[in-house]
């Protein structure tokens, strides 16, 4: 279906300002060919074969990248054979192999070659393995080395390690999406940047929608505009193409999307189905966070089109929304400060870890008598800054002093009497022992500072515990609740 007139409007607006120009375009090719030509005229290790060296992403072959995002990742293709003629004795063992080949490749060649070019700011980053991160004529780099397997071999047996899917994916959208899609692809990632939910950044849930699933969202529903008008249902529905997987031994053939949902992808929200692997499925870290909100958006956007909903919308603070006191007393925040460079990724892995553990044991006594209502918790973090924000709220900031423990019942004869041997306070009502203890702290914000203590992150430090009652806080502190309050709690 062609968009209204209104619609077609803004976007072609929305379109000037995010699509690279020329000389943008034109940089980014000349400092690729600067660096392919580097590694060509390297000291290759002999112990390796380069079978391509490409520009993967957005901005490589795909062409789908936003303006002024001019990053490049670089992918070293290596024959595989290293590693199919090796005989390891289990998983841990090719894992650790991998992972100390990499990492001899990249310290031994990719950084002295690149050092020895004068390119700035060199350094190992790391992933799922080690890879070179660089800077060159203010252009950010990664180069990557991957193996480079075949569409069947990865089809059939999947990546020897998850980066070898990349260029897969590269060349899929180049062979499937034509320019009109590669412009309404620039039109949905910037909407879901203006409203913080794209990629590993997402300030809604641990993950948002990452670029691929926003070429495979595009190329199944054709154009931006059918998309809108569907989005609803791709929470409810297999997003794959027919044709593809028509051609490839299909293990979801004849299964219902319950089937599929419940036995093959228990815990993922969204299902888009990767066509260059049958077994991954693409949206397994969109969070279903992410989804609610964005959908919430289309939806405004589609009764009510404006070019408003493709600016970008700042987080909102907590201190400029109009709250009684009583409101303020539910939100808390922890405050962590990066001590230690490390990828902010694994940051937000551990804090999303630690954010869970204090909803449990804030929810519940060790017992498993219910302490604080109703606990909700999201990160938001700026990775510039290195810093991060848990932010909490609960319906009941206070409570109690004591508690009301569950004993044994009376008709449990062996436990209702040992119970009430170690417990000599214990009282019976309708013939359960009960047992009144004592808190070691009544307000949500005591109970923070008594747990996190107890947890501490290597490599962050906790600044500060503190409430949205507080004289002061700083800004980021009160984004991190206030995105709590408006763009998480309404759609939980």
């Amino acid at each position: 279906m062609k968009p209204p007139i209104a619609v077609l409007s803004i976007f072609n607006k929305i379109l000037k300002h995010i699509t690279p120009d020329d000389a943008e375009l034109d940089h980014i090719e000349e400092v690729t060919s600067l660096i392919i030509k580097y590694i060509e005229n390297s000291q290759i290790p002999d112990e390796i074969s380069i079978t391509f060296i490409e520009p993967q992403g957005s901005t490589g072959l795909k062409q789908t990248a936003l303006k002024n995002t001019a990053d490049i990742d670089l992918f070293i293709g290596i024959n595989p054979e290293i590693i199919l003629n090796h005989h390891f004795s289990s998983k841990k063992e090719k894992k650790e192999f991998i992972h100390s080949k990499f990492k001899e490749l990249t310290k031994s060649w990719l950084i002295p070659c690149l050092k020895d070019q004068g390119l700035n700011n060199v350094r190992m980053s790391y992933a799922e393995h080690p890879y070179v991160s660089a800077d060159l004529k203010g252009t950010e780099l990664d180069i990557v080395i991957c193996f480079d397997v075949s569409s069947k071999y990865l089809q059939k047996y999947g990546p020897i390690t998850s980066v070898d899917r990349t260029p897969h994916h590269t060349r899929f959208i180049r062979d499937n999406i034509n320019k009109k899609q590669k412009d309404d692809i620039r039109l949905l990632k910037h909407f879901f940047k203006c409203y913080n939910c794209y990629g590993d950044k997402s300030a809604l849930g641990r993950s948002g929608f990452i670029g691929y699933s926003a070429e495979l969202l595009i190329f199944y529903y054709d154009s931006i505009w059918n998309l809108f008008l569907n989005f609803e249902e791709i929470s409810s529905k297999i997003i794959y193409h027919p044709k593809i997987f028509n051609s490839i031994k299909n293990p979801y053939k004849n299964k219902s999307y319950l089937t599929i949902k419940s036995n093959i992808f228990p815990n993922d929200y969204l299902i888009i189905l990767d066509p260059t692997d049958i077994n991954r499925n693409v949206g397994s870290s969109i969070s279903k966070r992410a989804f609610k909100y964005v959908n919430h958006q289309i939806q405004k956007f589609c009764n009510n089109p404006d070019s408003y909903f493709f600016e970008h919308h700042e987080l909102p603070s907590i201190k400029q929304l109009d709250l009684s006191d009583d409101q303020l007393s539910c939100f808390f925040y922890a405050q962590y400060k990066e001590i230690k460079k490390d990828h902010y990724t694994k940051y937000r892995d551990k804090l999303y870890s630690l954010m869970e553990q204090i909803i449990k044991n804030a929810s519940k006594e060790k017992t498993l008598e219910p302490r604080f209502m109703n606990v909700i918790g999201e990160l938001v973090f700026d990775t510039k800054k290195g810093q991060y924000i848990l932010a909490f709220f609960t319906d009941s900031p206070k409570i109690s002093s004591n508690f009301k423990r569950e004993g044994p019942k009376k008709k449990s004869k062996s436990h209702y009497n040992k119970f009430k041997e170690k417990h000599p306070d214990a009282f019976e009502e309708n013939n359960q022992l009960f047992l009144i203890l004592k808190r070691p702290f009544t307000h949500f914000k005591d109970f923070l500072n008594y747990f996190l203590p107890k947890k501490p992150i290597n490599g962050l430090d906790l600044i500060k515990v503190g409430s949205a009652l507080d004289p002061e806080y700083q800004l980021f502190a009160a984004k991190g609740m206030g995105n709590l309050l408006e763009n998480v709690i309404p759609f939980i």
